[in-house]
């Protein structure tokens, strides 16, 4: 067990995908930045409406007049920046891209075939491949968490830094870690049930991007119970996690319904893994 785990973090640190998933992130910050940076200037009137693509609004209005507007980076600040990467799905698709490409290429190279060849139980590869994947989620959110929080620094200014509440920030940042990997594990079982790269990263996407819509539809079906089915989702619960006034039963329903749908995928990919013939 212990080789098979080293020989997967081997692959995690020498796979070019994972460096370029983090530029990537890295880019998408310094562009929600540099958004919010000619927001503000438009706002002030150093630049016209409409400039680089930014259109700014006010009740339904273009804000033509210099000032009208406090500063954006101001009102949203870092957690505002945190609920874009995270909460907008914007670090979830390129983890669904690193997963797909960790999980699925070793069945395209037959590499997955070699191991039990060599007499490794199924069991124990699926669960250092699990892992690895726990640990690639993991990895992958602290270093877009790291490089989102640094560029704040240049771009707010240390005064404006300065009055972040770091400890909602941490908040969300742990409930965001949470969700994440339930989700990696998530695409751990798109990718094991596909098998093949393209549709494996088009359908974890898809889950993604669709799926709070038709839970939404349900709860809209099921308007008559007292409980809404989007509350026990894990992408409904990424998407609509706050990043200040953290209640109890939020944070307890956050951590039991990531669990459980962490125990769920890990169980079906498990099942689907020891059963299938590998190709």
């Amino acid at each position: 067990m212990l080789n098979l785990l080293n020989a997967e973090f081997f692959k995690l640190r020498k796979s070019k995908s994972v460096y370029f998933g983090i530029l990537t992130a890295a880019a998408l910050a310094l562009l929600l930045y540099g958004s919010l940076v000619m927001i503000d200037k438009i706002n002030q009137g150093e630049l016209s409406n409409g400039t680089g693509g930014v259109i700014v609004y006010q009740d339904g209005s273009q804000v033509d007049v210099a000032g009208s507007q406090g500063s954006m980076m101001e009102k949203i600040g870092v957690t505002g920046v945190l609920q874009q990467m995270f909460g907008g799905h914007f670090t979830g698709m390129i983890l669904a891209v690193l997963v797909s490409i960790f999980v699925i290429q070793e069945f395209g190279s037959g590499s997955i075939k070699n191991l039990v060849g060599k007499g490794y139980s199924r069991r124990r590869i699926f669960l250092s491949k699990l892992l690895s994947v726990m640990v690639l989620a993991i990895l992958f959110q602290a270093a877009v968490l790291a490089v989102s929080i640094c560029l704040g620094i240049p771009f707010m200014g240390w005064e404006t830094f300065s009055k972040t509440v770091w400890m909602d920030a941490a908040l969300y940042a742990a409930l965001q870690m949470i969700y994440g990997v339930t989700v990696a594990v998530i695409f751990l079982l798109v990718g094991e049930l596909t098998r093949n790269l393209a549709a494996g990263i088009a359908v974890s996407i898809g889950v993604l991007l669709f799926s709070s819509t038709l839970t939404a539809g349900l709860d809209l079906v099921f308007h008559g119970l007292d409980i809404q089915l989007s509350n026990y989702w894990v992408l409904d619960l990424m998407s609509s996690c706050p990043v200040t006034d953290f209640e109890t039963g939020f944070l307890v329903r956050s951590i039991v319904v990531s669990l459980a749908w962490l125990v769920i995928a890990a169980v079906l990919a498990a099942a689907h893994f020891q059963r299938a013939d590998l190709k």
